[in-house]
């Protein structure tokens, strides 16, 4: 039975259609698609090449100009075939970024692009000192008739002026005279040239203000806040004309005189 199946089998390999045939143009085929198999690895890896030096921040200007290698070097070299198989193409897309710098921030608009004030700055309120309170405007009133100004000629005709007067100041310039209301023989001074500069009030006058001897200091601050201190008493400059003043001779807590001065007096001590 083993010697049935070995001539079947030299028969079966005798027959002649059993053979496979190779074409004429089977090696050329063969070696074509061999190239093509070449070219096509050798287009991926170039492709692959550039991608990686555009990530890079490489262009392929930058290639061209080291010198090495040029462009052809780097490209797949074609070989003529004649396939009717079109060749295979790569297409590499490259995409550069660029950055813009921010415009500089300016401190006085605050954040750039938002319009709204910068956070990191702090905006001090603007403090002002506040203005002394003007002075008082009062015209200087009269005494028994006398009036600060007044010459002499004017004042001796009131009669309020208690006669014979005497020497206000060592030069003899000026007159000093007591008045019927106020006995101090220095109640009234009076200069030749600008008449009584200085004038003592009755002990029951009062000021505008309601001041009058026995007033306190306090409540002189109060009435008058431009009060300044002058010896142991206080002086309040008035805001009339011609220009004048309230002195108030004091003892430290109350008021024991109230006078009223010519700002330009030229009587030497008053």
């Amino acid at each position: 039975m083993d010697d049935d199946l070995d001539d079947e089998l030299r028969r079966l390999f005798s027959d002649d259609r059993l053979d496979v045939h190779a074409t004429p143009d089977a090696t050329d085929a063969v070696l074509r698609g061999a190239d093509r198999r070449r070219r096509r690895r050798s287009a991926v890896s170039t492709a692959f090449a550039v991608v990686t030096l555009v990530g890079a921040g490489v262009g392929l200007t930058q290639l061209r100009s080291s010198g090495d290698h040029t462009a052809d070097e780097l490209l797949p070299t074609s070989v003529a075939s004649t396939s009717s198989t079109p060749p295979s193409t790569s297409t590499v897309y490259s995409t550069s970024v660029v950055t813009v710098p921010a415009p500089p921030s300016n401190p006085s608009s605050g954040n750039p692009g938002t319009g709204n004030p910068n956070p990191g700055t702090s905006t001090k309120p603007r403090t002002t000192t506040p203005l002394p309170p003007p002075p008082p405007s009062e015209q200087p009133s009269k005494v028994d008739g006398l009036a600060l100004g007044m010459t002499e000629a004017d004042a001796l005709k009131t009669g309020s002026l208690v006669e014979p007067g005497s020497a206000a100041d060592p030069q003899g310039k000026c007159t000093a005279y007591a008045t019927k209301s106020v006995p101090d023989p220095n109640a009234a001074i009076i200069s030749p040239a600008r008449g009584i500069v200085w004038l003592t009030l009755p002990s029951y006058a009062k000021t505008s203000k309601g001041v009058t001897v026995g007033t306190s200091v306090a409540d002189v601050k109060a009435a008058y806040p431009t009060a300044t201190q002058s010896g142991s008493g206080l002086r309040v400059e008035m805001a009339a004309t011609p220009k004048w003043s309230y002195i108030f001779e004091t003892d430290g807590a109350a008021v024991t005189a109230v006078r009223m001065r010519l700002n330009s007096s030229d009587c030497p001590g008053y």
